[in-house]
């Protein structure tokens, strides 16, 4: 098939912009915390914008060489989230929402095949139960960021531990994004006004 024919049935999407002029959420103990917590929230709106338009059928699909689809990989990111910002914060995660999201979590980690059937609806409802129920309470709490917790065998800080949430939402939205074009749905990525600045007085 030519280039031209594949890009002919590719369903092409443009993108939510980027954003890059984020500021601090509003109402956090610690700045450093509430900055990282906007960060989160922008790759989580990316998340959810690349899977709107899919149906359950495509976000359950696993692509020949893939162990995964695409709902299994967002179900992933929320349930290392969760892990994460308890491991961090100590908040307690809610049984149900954890139900919901540890064993496509587990199997994406440990390389085995993961389906999920959801609609993008009810994915996307996940993803804000996460940060509306768990992530933004209990990191509004977190007033100290480099304090050392955890055994002496693997110590964690929670600056170390929202910087490996940023990236971990970053790698995966990429591999959607390569899910998407398998499934053929392209995804125009788009950039946002490039003139962030610091909201810090001079």
């Amino acid at each position: 098939m030519s280039r031209a024919n594949a890009s002919a049935r590719i369903r092409e999407k443009a993108g939510r912009p980027r954003q890059y002029d984020l500021q601090p959420l509003e109402g956090f103990a610690s700045e450093a915390v509430a900055w990282f917590a906007a960060c989160l929230d922008e790759l989580r709106e990316r998340v959810e914008d690349q899977i709107d338009d899919l149906t359950a059928a495509d976000l359950g699909k696993v692509p020949s060489g893939v162990n995964f689809s695409i709902g299994a990989l967002v179900k992933h990111l929320l349930w290392a989230e969760l892990g994460w910002i308890k491991r961090i914060t100590g908040c307690e995660v809610p049984a149900d929402l954890l139900d919901i999201v540890e064993e496509s979590g587990q199997a994406v980690r440990d390389g085995h095949r993961a389906v999920v059937n959801l609609a993008p609806e009810a994915l996307i409802c996940l993803c804000r139960r996460v940060r509306d129920e768990v992530t933004v309470p209990a990191l509004r709490m977190l007033d100290d960021i480099d304090v050392v917790t955890g055994p002496s065998s693997q110590p964690v800080t929670p600056r170390g531990v929202l910087m490996h949430l940023v990236w971990h939402w970053t790698y995966h939205s990429g591999q959607i994004g390569l899910l998407r074009e398998l499934l053929g749905y392209g995804y125009t990525w788009t950039l946002g006004p490039l003139t962030s600045r610091s909201t810090d007085s001079e």
